[in-house]
C-alpha cells in the first residue's frame, strides 16, 4: 500500500476525520451564535471557521498521538486495527501530526485573534501525547487518565471563544466562559466513560475499563455524576445568557432521560454498553439549543 492509501485506511477505519470536523464547525458556530445574540451584532463573520478548523486540527493532533500510547494495547486486544496488521506505520502517523501542527500554527499566525491561547491549547495537547510525562503513572491507571486528559476541552473551547470575542473586540465573564465550555465538554465525560463500561461477562482479561476499576454499577454511578454536573452548568448557562432562553426545560429533560437510562440499564442491561444512546444523547444535546440560535439569528439579522 503507498502512504495516501495507508492514510485513507487510517483515515476510514479509525480517524473518522469527518465527524471531527462537524462536531468543530457545530460546537464553534454554537459559540459565535451565542455572541451574536447577545451582543446584537448585526452581520454574520464567517471567520468563525478560522478557530472552527484550528480546533479540528487540535483533535485531530491528540486522536493521532493516541495511536502511538495505544499500540502495545492494539497489539494484545485489538489485532486487526490499521497498525497492528500492519496496514499503517507509525512513521506515517509522524508526517500526519507533522502537517496538522504546521497548517494550525500558520492559520493562527495569518489570524492572531487568541494566538496565546491556541499555543496553550496545542502545548496541552502535545503534553497529552506523552502522557504529561508520567507514562508509567497515568497509562496504567485509567482514572488517572481520565482527570489528566480531561481538561483538554477547556483549553480547546476557551481559545474558541477568545478568538470569536477578540475578534469582535468583546468579552465575557469567567462564569460565562466557563459555563459554555461546560455545556460542550460534560456530556462526553459522561459517553466517555459510559462507552467503556461493559458487563462483568463482556470484558476482556487485561484490558483496563472503567468497569473494571470501578465495577459495573459503580462505573454507571460515576457517568451518572457528570450527567447531573451538566444539568447544575446547563441551569447556571441558561441564567447568564439570554440568547438561550427556554433551554432549562428540553436540556433538562434530556438528561433526565440519560440519567433513567442508566439507571434501566443498570438494573436490566440489554446492551453490551450505552455508548450509542449516549451518542444520540451528546447529538440531541447540542443540536437542540442551536438550531433554536439559528432560528434566533435568523430573525435578528433579518428583521
Amino acid at each position: 500500500m503507498s502512504f495516501i492509501e495507508r492514510i485513507q485506511c487510517y483515515c476510514r477505519e479509525q480517524l473518522e476525520p469527518g465527524s471531527r470536523l462537524v462536531l468543530s464547525l457545530i460546537v464553534t458556530l454554537f459559540i459565535y451564535l451565542v455572541i451574536l445574540l447577545d451582543f446584537k451584532l448585526q452581520k454574520f463573520e464567517w471567520h468563525f471557521l478560522v478557530p472552527a478548523f484550528s480546533t479540528f486540527f487540535l483533535l485531530l493532533y491528540y486522536r493521532i498521538s493516541d495511536e502511538f500510547k495505544d499500540f502495545k494495547t492494539d497489539q494484545k486486544f485489538f489485532p486487526d486495527r490499521p497498525i497492528p496488521s500492519g496496514r499503517l506505520k507509525l512513521s506515517d502517523l509522524n508526517v500526519l501530526l507533522i502537517a496538522v501542527t504546521i497548517i494550525s500554527v500558520l492559520m493562527n499566525v495569518i489570524f492572531p485573534y487568541a494566538i496565546i491561547e491556541f499555543l496553550l491549547a496545542l502545548f496541552f495537547t502535545f503534553c497529552m501525547g506523552k502522557w504529561f510525562f508520567m507514562e508509567k503513572t497515568i497509562s496504567s491507571n485509567r482514572l488517572y487518565a481520565f482527570f489528566t486528559h480531561a481538561p483538554v476541552g477547556l483549553f480547546l473551547y476557551w481559545y474558541a471563544e477568545a478568538y470569536l470575542l477578540n475578534q469582535n473586540h468583546l468579552s465575557w465573564s469567567l462564569p460565562e466562559k466557563l459555563s459554555i465550555i461546560g455545556f460542550i465538554v460534560l456530556p462526553g465525560l459522561s459517553w466517555e466513560i459510559l462507552r467503556k463500561t461493559y458487563l462483568p461477562e463482556d470484558e476482556m482479561p487485561g484490558y483496563q475499563i472503567y468497569s473494571t476499576m470501578l465495577g459495573f454499577k459503580g462505573s454507571l454511578a460515576f457517568a451518572a455524576l457528570w450527567v447531573i454536573i451538566t444539568i447544575l452548568n446547563n441551569f447556571v448557562m441558561v441564567s447568564l445568557f439570554e440568547s438561550l432562553d427556554g433551554m432549562n426545560l428540553p436540556l433538562f429533560i434530556l438528561n433526565l432521560l440519560l440519567l433513567v437510562v442508566i439507571f434501566l440499564h443498570g438494573v436490566r442491561p440489554r446492551l453490551k454498553n450505552l455508548k450509542p444512546v449516549a451518542e444520540i444523547y451528546m447529538a440531541l444535546h447540542l443540536f437542540i439549543p442551536l438550531a433554536t440560535l439559528i432560528y434566533k439569528a435568523w430573525r435578528q439579522l433579518h428583521v
